[in-house]
This record gives structure tokens, C-alpha cells and sequence, in this order.
């Protein structure tokens, strides 16, 4: 906490401007890199807030995605700042969030002044990443592989699956060069992927081009939004929800969109002879796989190594839940899935000192309808169209399972870490 000389209302101490100037820039540094590692618009309001008053200042915040407005006074004696924040985009790194959260601790405890906080934010972010890129590449091909098995196709469909994984990652580092073609990413990667999945359907009978697509995307799916949308606007931050849902429907169609376009000029170049699928893998190599594809994701997403147990951990028991749900019907699989999800990291989050998302993140994509979804929604494509509706209804009701799930399990979770409290 800063540190303050003794005073009265009679005598008010004099106005310390370098150290309103330090705690402003701090206060806003520390808002764009939460918001930039970690999304989550409401959590980051609270934090902020909490550290604002910590620092003996006043002030409001609206955080949005990639925006945010930051009012800091002091008194109303003395000069207002209002800062605007942007950052092009949430690049979800949970190292760093985590630095992040230790830093708060100590400026909360007063065993850093908001200057030298500055300087660590600094450092954090220009920290190398804690895996390279050849780590990144194997977790594409590991997450294209499982996610495949955890939809039962057959082996070649998730070997290939993973090797268009890889392919997709390289497509990204190439386009990454290319500031022009940032917003059609996720269209040009999911096109040329189709396309290649198709050309493979022809060279190797039996495979499944749309399936191996999806497998390839899982990383792409934009799961998190989906769910932290509705939780946003629960909360009361109504705009942040709006946003978070609309990006994340909009990542969701250029996926579709573009695996549309490759697979129908692949098909139109090379006509395809329609081939029985081969024989899906055996249910019980989920168990084995569920590992391999939260840690792949633990990978991507800048989970600590020391921290993938935890994940591989809500991972089993959610997929546990699932299977005994599905027993019930066809969307109560996710939705007690997602209550198993939200009340496990809102519990070990604080027992493991580590930010919620560090588990909520990989795992929330093992409930998404990928397949599935872009299955329902290509019947329109091909003039299916009563089947298409029924389909697309039919995702979307295990997509608000998920969200009501995702609610419940956070109420649930926050009512025991109160009576642990007590």
C-alpha cells in the first residue's frame, strides 16, 4: 500500500504528483496486459478497483474487449485523468496472468510501489514464451488427434486430423507475417485446410474431409467466448457479453465459412466417389487421450507445466460427467460436464493460487459442439435443409446447456469457498 505522512482534515497533505503520475500509469498498464493475457471484462473491472483503492486513489472503469476508458483522481481538489486503453486482441498466455496476479499481491501488501510495478509488467511482458514453437506444433497435432478420438472417428481420420494440425499452425505463422489479412485468419486457414483434407479424401478411401477439418480447427473454436458471454451479461456487464458473444459467432462463422469454400472447390476440381467410413475407435481411448489434448491446450494457452495436472484432472472428471449425463438425454451430458467445470476451478483456482482461467480455458473445449455443429450447418450448404434446422436447433440447446451449467457450477463453487472462508 502507498505509503501515506501523518495528516488531517485541517491540514491536508500536499499533492505528490509523481507518485498520482506513477500510480496512473501503472493502473493502466496493468488493465491492458490482464485484459490482453486473461479476457474476462467484469474480473478485470473487480481487480482494477480493488487495486485503484489500495493506492489511496478514486476512480471508475469500462472495460470492454479490446477497449477500455480509465478515470483516476485522487480528490476532488486535484486534476482528473481519463485514459483510453486498446490492444488489438486477447492473446491468452496464463504464465503471464499469473506474474500478473503475484505483482497485484504485492502492490496489494505494499511490498512494491506502482513504479517499479511498472518496470515487472514491463518484464513480463517482453518474457520469452515458456514453450516454442516446436512445442506449439506438436500440441496442434496432439489437440487435431484427440480431439478426433473424443468424437470416435477412426484412427486414420485422427492421424490425419493431426497432421492437418500441424499444417494449420504453419498457415498461421505464414499469415502472422501479413498484418493485412489479420481479420480473414481464421477463413484463409480453415479454406486451405478443407481444401487439403478434401484432396486427401481422394487419395486415401474411407477418410472423412469434414471430420479431419474439424479436427485440425478444434484449436480455432472459439469455446471460451461462447461460455464467459452470457456470464458477462449475468453480471451486469451487458456490452462486454454482447461483444464477447458476437466476436466469438463471428470467428465461429469464418470457420465455417471457409471450410465450406475448401471443401467445395476441392470437390469441384476432384470429384469425389462416396466411400464407407471406416470403423470408429473404441469409447475407452477418450480416457487416454483426454490428457494428451488438455495438455496440447495447457501448451497453447501458456498453462505452467506444474499446473497441467490440474487441468488433466477436471478434464477426467468432466468427461466423466458427461457420459453419465448423456445417459439421461442429449444435452445433459454438457450441462452437468459444465457444472463439474466451473465449480472445479472456482475451487482449486484459490487453493492453487492461479488465475480461473488457467483451468476453464482448455477445458471448456471438450464441451463445445464442434463437429457437429459445422456438420448441421454444412446440410444447408448442400440443401438439406429441414435436417440442417433440426440439427442446428439441436446444438444449440447443448450450447445453453453449457452456459447454464457454466453458471451453476460458479454459484455452487463460490458458495463453498464462502463456507470455507468461515
Amino acid at each position: 500500500m502507498t505509503d501515506t505522512d501523518p495528516g488531517d482534515e485541517m491540514n491536508p497533505l500536499p499533492y505528490d504528483t509523481h507518485r498520482f503520475d506513477d500510480s496512473v500509469r501503472f493502473i493502466t498498464a496493468l488493465t491492458k496486459a490482464t485484459e490482453q493475457y486473461g479476457g474476462h471484462s467484469h474480473d478485470i473491472g473487480i481487480t482494477v478497483q480493488r487495486v485503484i483503492k489500495v493506492l489511496g486513489l478514486k476512480g471508475e472503469i469500462l472495460a470492454v474487449p479490446n477497449t477500455m476508458i480509465i478515470a483516476l483522481w485522487q480528490d476532488d481538489m486535484h486534476p482528473q485523468t481519463i485514459h483510453i486503453a486498446t490492444t488489438r486482441g486477447t492473446n491468452y498466455d496464463m504464465a503471464r496472468l499469473g506474474k500478473l496476479r503475484d505483482l497485484i499481491e504485492e502492490v496489494e501488501a505494499g511490498r512494491i510501489s506502482p513504479a517499479n510495478g511498472l518496470i515487472r509488467i514491463r518484464e513480463i511482458e517482453h518474457a520469452p514464451s515458456i514453450y516454442d514453437n516446436h512445442l506449439k506444433a506438436l500440441a496442434y497435432f496432439l489437440a487435431g488427434m484427440s480431439f478426433g478420438v473424443l468424437l470416435g472417428i477412426s484412427w486414420l481420420d485422427v492421424f490425419i486430423g493431426g497432421i492437418l494440425g500441424i499444417i494449420a499452425f504453419g498457415i498461421e505463422l505464414l499469415f502472422m507475417r501479413f498484418s493485412r489479412v489479420e481479420y480473414a485468419r481464421e477463413l484463409l486457414i480453415a479454406a486451405l485446410v478443407a481444401f487439403l483434407a478434401a484432396i486427401m479424401g481422394v487419395l486415401l478411401p474411407g477418410l472423412h474431409p469434414l471430420t479431419v477439418t474439424v479436427c485440425a480447427l478444434s484449436i480455432y473454436i472459439p469455446g471460451f467466448g461462447l461460455t464467459i458471454a452470457p456470464r458477462e451479461i449475468i453480471l451486469g456487464d451487458t456490452l462486454s457479453g454482447i461483444i464477447y458473444f458476437m466476436n466469438a459467432l463471428f470467428v465461429a462463422l469464418k470457420l465455417l465459412l471457409g471450410a465450406v469454400l475448401g471443401l467445395g472447390i476441392a470437390q469441384h476440381i476432384f470429384p469425389m466417389a462416396v466411400t464407407e467410413p471406416l470403423p470408429g475407435i473404441n469409447p475407452v481411448f477418450a480416457w487416454v487421450f483426454i490428457p494428451l489434448l488438455l495438455v496440447s491446450l495447457g501448451i497453447l494457452y501458456g498453462v505452467l507445466p506444474k499446473n497441467l495436472w490440474l487441468i488433466i484432472v477436471c478434464g477426467w472428471l468432466v468427461w466423466a460427467g458427461v457420459l453419465a449425463g448423456n445417459t439421461l438425454g442429449f444435452w445433459q451430458g454438457t450441462f452437468l460436464g459444465a457444472i463439474i467445470l466451473a465449480f472445479y476451478a472456482r475451487i482449486a483456482a484459490p487453493m492453487f493460487k492461479i488465475p480461473l482461467s488457467t483451468i476453464l480455458l482448455p477445458v471448456v473445449l471438450m464441451l463445445v459442439p464442434g463437429l457437429a455443429f459445422i456438420q448441421s450447418l454444412y446440410m444447408f450448404n448442400t440443401g438439406e435443409v429441414i435436417a440442417g434446422v433440426g440439427a442446428v436447433s439441436h446444438e444449440f440447446v447443448i450450447i445453453f446447456a453449457i452456459i447454464c451449467g457454466i453458471f451453476v457450477g460458479d454459484i455452487l463453487g463460490s458458495l463453498k469457498g464462502i463456507k470455507r472462508k468461515g
